[in-house]
């Protein structure tokens, strides 16, 4: 997979969690009874909204050239959010079963994407 590839996937996660958190918290399937407080649908849907401007900015680095850099920068961000989101679920109280699961798979797609993002860029390097 390219360099470019890896930036698509990146920004179509960011994009399709941001579209998963703003749905379901402008649905009312997503709520405060998912996550610990002060977490309630209010931050579920701007959290939402970030993450379609991240998933948007991050595609448009797609455009350009991606040099390793780039790719250890946003393979960094994403392991950062990862353990966030990790310890997050570890030391607080309040979790669904549901918030549980999606905290743990966006920490585990996060941290595929930063693999695959960490590998491209020594592949980079070396060009």
């Amino acid at each position: 997979m390219t360099g470019r590839r890896i930036v698509q996937a990146d920004a179509a996660f960011e994009l399709a969690l941001g579209l998963v958190l703003l749905a379901g918290g402008a649905a009312g399937w997503l709520d405060a009874g998912d996550f610990p407080a002060p977490v309630g649908r209010p931050m579920i849907v701007a959290v939402g909204c970030a993450l379609l401007i991240v998933g948007v900015a991050i595609r448009r680095l797609a455009h350009g050239p991606v040099p390793a850099r780039l790719l250890r920068t946003l393979a960094t961000a994403n392991l950062a959010t990862a353990a966030a989101a990790l310890a997050w679920r570890l030391v607080a109280a309040g979790f669904s079963t549901a918030g549980s699961a999606f905290t743990l798979a966006t920490a585990i797609a996060l941290v595929v994407l930063a693999a695959a993002q960490l590998r491209e860029s020594r592949v980079a390097a070396d060009r």
